[in-house]
C-alpha cells in the first residue's frame, strides 16, 4: 500500500451541566483517510463511530448504567445488557470474572467500516488499535459486535469475528458481543503490522 494513513476523530461536547441520563455517553465520529503522496488530497477509505459511556461520572451523579444506556439508545442499552448486571448496576459476575474489569467506564466500538478495495490489508486492526490508544483510559472493557458488510454471509462473519481476536478480543458468554480488557497485554501497533491475518 503507498501513501499513510490517518483517522479523523470528531465529536461534540456540551458546555452545560449534566441534564439527565444521555448526557454520560460521548460519541466519536470520524473517517480513515489515505494520503496516496505528496501534495495529493486525502481519500476517505472508512469510517468508525465510538461510543464512550462515562460509568464512574454517572455513579457520581446518582445515574445507573442501565438508566445512561437507555436514555441514549436502544441499541447502546443491548451492549449494556450484555456486560452489565442491572441489579448490581456493575459488571456482569462472569464478565468480570473472565476480562477482569478496573475502570468503570465502558468503551463500546460500534462500527468500523472499509471501503472494499481497502479490506485484507489488516488496515482495519490498525485504525481499532490506534483509537484503543486514544479512547480506553478509564474503561474497564472495550465492547464490540463485529458484523460483517451485507452479503459478506456466515463465512463472513466467521473472518470478521477471528480477525478482532486478533488483538484480544474475546467472545462474552453466548452473545455476539466481543470484549476486550484494558488490563490485558494487546499487541502493539508495530505487532499488528506483523501479524498474519
Amino acid at each position: 500500500m503507498d501513501g499513510t494513513f490517518d483517522v479523523v476523530c470528531q465529536t461534540t461536547l456540551a458546555l452545560a451541566p449534566y441534564q439527565g441520563p444521555a448526557a454520560f455517553v460521548a460519541e466519536y465520529a470520524g473517517i480513515i483517510r489515505h494520503r496516496p503522496g505528496t501534495g495529493e488530497p486525502p481519500t476517505t477509505v472508512g469510517g468508525f463511530r465510538l461510543y464512550k459511556v462515562l460509568r464512574g461520572l454517572a455513579m457520581s451523579y446518582g445515574h445507573e448504567v442501565h438508566a445512561v444506556c437507555r436514555a441514549h439508545s436502544p441499541a447502546l442499552l443491548r451492549y449494556c445488557r450484555a456486560v452489565f448486571d442491572r441489579r448490581l448496576d456493575s459488571f456482569r459476575t462472569e464478565v468480570e470474572g473472565r476480562f477482569h474489569c478496573l475502570g468503570a467506564d465502558l468503551l463500546i466500538l460500534d462500527s468500523l467500516t472499509l471501503a472494499q478495495r481497502w479490506r485484507g490489508h489488516r488496515l482495519g486492526l490498525l485504525a481499532v488499535r490506534r483509537l484503543l490508544d486514544v479512547f480506553e483510559g478509564g474503561c474497564g472493557l472495550v465492547v464490540c459486535k463485529p458484523t460483517p458488510w451485507e452479503g459478506a454471509g456466515a463465512h463472513g462473519k466467521v473472518r470478521l469475528r477471528r480477525y478482532f481476536k486478533h488483538l484480544g478480543f474475546r467472545r462474552i458468554g453466548k452473545t455476539g458481543y466481543y470484549g476486550l480488557s484494558t488490563a490485558d497485554i494487546v499487541p502493539r501497533f508495530e505487532d499488528v503490522l506483523q501479524q498474519r491475518v
